[in-house]
């Protein structure tokens, strides 16, 4: 079974290397070249046929028992109190389920993060253990992030037959669970169906108060993917949470886990995992595009488990000299919480932890609200009367507010009147709103 494993890992491998499957993150997206990736850690396979458990945890030496996680989130703040842009990040406690959580409901391009709930629905879906071909395309998809595996999946095996319906079906199954910030309107690499719902508006992609302009056809957040691996964890550990609830005949314990050991492949680039000692288990998916990064983890430390995910946004461009160490510090903070007696000092923890005022919400206005979408990247022209002059160009996925004038019709054009979150009113093109 091992030799047949790793047979069908090399398998995915030279696939891959041939061209034939489509990885997202085929080149990091820096300026600065990345050092040469050493594995620190032997992956687990995916055994399909033999019942997993838990990765092993190892015994510490002394018992630690971790002050609360505002600690941590005071020093995860530090850490982030010089980054010029938007840091989302969720920290649990697997041991009681103490929580921490900074910007988890802001809209996030779905990247790679997503294929977490392609592999929940494919074992969902699978009414067998995966079969060669299947396991192939699972390896891909974790441990070499492949586009054209995951919507391969989407197709065979969730659709079944067609990519776009099997998107449709994981995005109505994560609404379910009750995630409803996170969809795949249109799969990788393809381009929008006609006649078919192309994006959604969902309750973060809504906010006026914050943004990081997200991909339209593919979006999550992090509070999303953190509830998601929780329930993932919950299932795998203790055979119950909201995904046995929601799959009580179609999703077992053992699935649960084998989705977990998948997420331990990863031969792409370290992010969270270069925040810790060698040999530690971690269970996790990258996604990282020109603007943003993120990683989402389940860590499988000495003392005790820990959930951490984390993403970072600046407009235009994400350096990974300035990406990559952020991600390995607040990794190696929240380790240190969990397993080192002396992660803080005695005077730190004999004050109440210092945390940032949390900035009030801007309120979403009582209107219909839309997005812009497919203007394929160019934008629409916002007028000041119907087919008048330019005010500004809203980019694709803006926001814009319906206000109450009835359409107007101008040149065979069906004109609508909006608002912006900047506060700009006029006349757009109404073939290119969507509201849902």
């Amino acid at each position: 079974m091992k030799q047949f494993l790793l047979v069908c890992i090399f398998i995915s491998c030279l696939v891959a290397c041939s061209g034939e499957a489509v990885v997202e993150e085929t080149a990091v997206p820096t300026q600065t070249p990345l050092p040469t990736r050493t594995p620190t850690t032997t992956p687990v396979p995916f055994q399909p046929t033999i019942e997993p458990t838990a990765p092993p945890k190892a015994t510490p030496d002394k018992a630690h028992t971790p002050p609360p996680l505002d600690y941590l989130a005071a020093e995860i703040e530090k850490s982030l109190a010089d980054f010029d842009g938007v840091a989302s990040y969720v920290v649990v406690d697997l041991s009681n389920g103490e929580r921490i959580e900074h910007n988890p409901d802001v809209a996030i391009a779905g990247m790679s993060l997503i294929k977490v709930p392609i592999l929940i629905e494919t074992f969902v879906a699978l009414d067998n253990p995966p079969d060669i071909e299947q396991t192939k395309l699972l390896t891909q998809t974790t441990s070499l992030s492949s586009n054209f595996a995951a919507n391969l999946l989407l197709k065979t095996v969730i659709g079944p037959n067609d990519t776009h319906v099997g998107g449709d079906r994981v995005t109505e199954a994560m609404r379910d669970l009750g995630i409803f910030n996170t969809f795949i309107a249109v799969p990788y690499d393809l381009d929008p169906r006609p006649n078919h719902q192309n994006t959604y508006l969902t309750p973060a992609n809504q906010r006026t108060d914050i943004t990081t302009k997200a991909d339209i056809y593919r979006q999550t957040t992090v509070g999303d993917l953190a509830d998601l691996l929780l329930m993932l964890y919950q299932c795998a550990q203790e055979d119950n949470g909201r995904l046995r609830e929601a799959y009580p005949q179609t999703l077992t314990q053992a699935e649960c886990q084998s989705i977990l050991e998948l997420m331990q492949l990863n031969e792409l680039v370290k992010l969270l995992e270069a925040g810790l000692p060698e040999g530690i288990p971690i269970a996790h998916k990258i996604g990282y595009i020109d603007d943003t990064y993120g990683d989402v983890s389940i860590v499988y430390s000495p003392n005790q488990d820990y959930l951490l995910a984390l993403s970072l946004y600046t407009p235009q461009y994400l350096e990974w000299a300035i990406a990559s160490p952020l991600f390995a510090q607040i990794s190696e903070l929240a380790y240190a919480h969990f397993n080192d007696p002396q992660a803080y000092s005695e005077a730190i923890l004999a004050q109440p932890p210092v945390l940032p005022a949390t900035p009030t919400p801007v309120p979403v206005p009582d209107r219909p609200a839309a997005i812009v979408a497919g203007t394929q990247g160019i934008g629409l022209t916002l007028r000041n009367t119907p087919a008048g002059n330019e005010v500004t160009i809203l980019p694709e996925g803006s926001v814009v507010y319906l206000l109450d004038d009835e359409p107007s019709q101008v040149g065979g054009i069906e004109w609508r009147n909006v608002t912006t979150i900047a506060g700009d009113s006029g006349w757009v093109g109404a073939d290119y709103l969507v509201t849902d």
